[in-house]
C-alpha cells in the first residue's frame, strides 16, 4: 500500500507537471489572439462582422482563464493526495456558479443518491477538473443534472446535459481523470465520470505524546531486507503517528532519495550491494535523522551523527531513539 501510495503521488505530481506545461505553451498565441480581436473591433464598423470579432475575443478570453487554472496543477502543494467527499466537493463548486447560472437562466439540479461518495486523489486537481466540466456544460445547456452514484467499487458523476460539445480542456480533464484511475466519457446526453470509491477515513483520536516527544509526524525511510524486522519497524513507526516508506537495498533507498523528501532513515547493518557507512555518507546531506538497526554481536564504526537501536528493540527503545531523532538532528556534513 505503501509503494502504490508512493507511485499514484508520483503520477498524479507528473500529471499536474504536464498539464501545466502545455497550458503555459497556450498562453502566449491565445492572449495574443484576444489582443488582435480587440484591435480589429476598433477598426471595424460593420455590425456583423464587429460581432464576430467579438465573439472570437470572448472565448480567447475564456480559454485564457481557463489555461491560468491549469498552470496552477504544478504547484507542489497542490498533490498531497487525501480522502475526501466528492459530493461535498460537486456542491460546492455548484454554489460557486450559482449566480452565473441565475444569469444566464441555465436550471440546475442535483440528485445525491448517497449522503457521500468518498475517493481518493489530489483534491485541488479533481475540483479543477470537475469545475472544466461545468464550465463546458455551461456554454450550451439550458437544463443541467448532476447525478453522484457509488456502484461496484466505483464512484459514478453524471453532468446530464444535451449535446456536449468536444474540445482540448474536455482532454486535458480526461487525462487528469486518468491519472486519478479514472475515466470521462462524452455523449449526446452529457459526460461520464468513473473514479475508484474509497471508504470513508477512520477518524483516529491521537494517543497523548509522552514528554519531550515531537508532535510533527516525520517521513521515514526504512532500508531494511529482513522482512520480519521491517515489518515491525513499520508497524512501531506508523503507530507513533510517522510515514514510513520501506525499501530492502541501500540502492533503493538512494533513487527514492532522489525523488522524494525523507526526515530520517533507518538502516539494517547486513545489506545486500552498497554498504551501509557508504550508504550513510551518500544520503547525510538529504537526512535529518539516521538510526542503525543493529543486530546483538554487530561491530560498526562510531560515527558522529548515527544513533544505535537494537534489531529487537523493546517499545521504550524506539520511543527513546525517536525523541533522540527529533529533538538532535544530524550535524552538518
Amino acid at each position: 500500500q505503501v509503494r502504490e501510495h508512493l507511485r499514484r503521488t508520483e503520477q498524479l505530481a507528473m500529471a499536474g507537471q504536464m498539464l501545466s506545461a502545455i497550458a503555459a505553451e497556450l498562453r502566449e498565441p491565445i492572449c495574443e489572439i484576444r489582443l488582435q480581436a480587440e484591435a480589429l473591433l476598433e477598426r471595424q464598423s460593420d455590425s456583423l462582422t464587429a460581432q464576430e470579432i467579438r465573439r472570437i475575443a470572448r472565448h480567447a478570453g475564456q480559454t485564457a482563464e481557463t489555461v491560468d487554472r491549469l498552470v496552477g496543477f504544478a504547484r507542489t502543494d497542490r498533490t498531497e493526495i487525501a480522502t475526501f467527499d466528492l459530493n461535498t466537493l460537486l456542491r460546492g463548486l455548484l454554489q460557486l456558479r450559482d449566480s452565473a447560472h441565475r444569469t444566464r437562466g441555465i436550471e440546475v439540479q442535483a440528485d445525491w443518491n448517497r449522503a457521500s461518495v468518498f475517493v481518493e486523489g489530489v483534491p485541488a486537481q479533481l475540483e479543477e477538473a470537475m469545475l472544466q466540466l461545468l464550465f463546458q456544460a455551461e456554454q450550451t445547456a439550458h437544463r443541467l443534472t448532476l447525478v453522484t452514484r457509488e456502484a461496484g467499487g466505483s464512484a459514478l458523476i453524471r453532468f446530464d446535459f444535451a449535446n456536449p460539445e468536444s474540445n482540448a480542456e474536455l482532454a486535458l480533464c480526461r487525462s487528469l481523470l486518468r491519472a486519478h484511475g479514472g475515466d470521462l466519457t462524452i455523449s449526446i446526453e452529457g459526460f461520464g465520470i468513473e473514479l475508484p470509491a474509497v471508504a470513508a477515513p477512520v477518524i483516529r483520536i491521537p494517543k497523548p505524546l509522552a514528554p519531550g516527544v515531537s508532535s510533527r509526524p516525520m517521513t521515514i525511510l526504512v532500508i531494511e531486507p529482513d522482512e520480519a524486522s521491517q515489518r515491525r519497524l513499520l508497524t512501531g513507526l506508523g503507530e507513533a503517528g510517522h510515514r514510513v516508506v520501506p525499501v530492502t537495498s541501500a540502492e533503493e533507498g538512494m533513487d527514492l532519495l532522489r525523488r522524494i523528501h525523507f526526515d530520517a532513515a533507518f538502516c539494517a547493518t547486513r545489506l545486500s550491494g552498497m554498504k551501509w557507512l557508504d550508504f550513510f555518507e551518500a544520503a547525510r546531506p538529504q537526512l535529518s535523522a539516521f538510526v542503525l538497526v543493529v543486530e546483538g554481536f554487530d561491530a560498526f564504526p562510531r560515527t558522529e551523527g548515527i544513533r544505535i537501536l537494537r534489531k529487537h528493540w523493546e517499545a521504550s527503545e524506539l520511543l527513546i531513539t525517536l525523541t533522540a531523532v527529533t529533538q538532535q538532528p544530524l550535524p552538518v556534513a
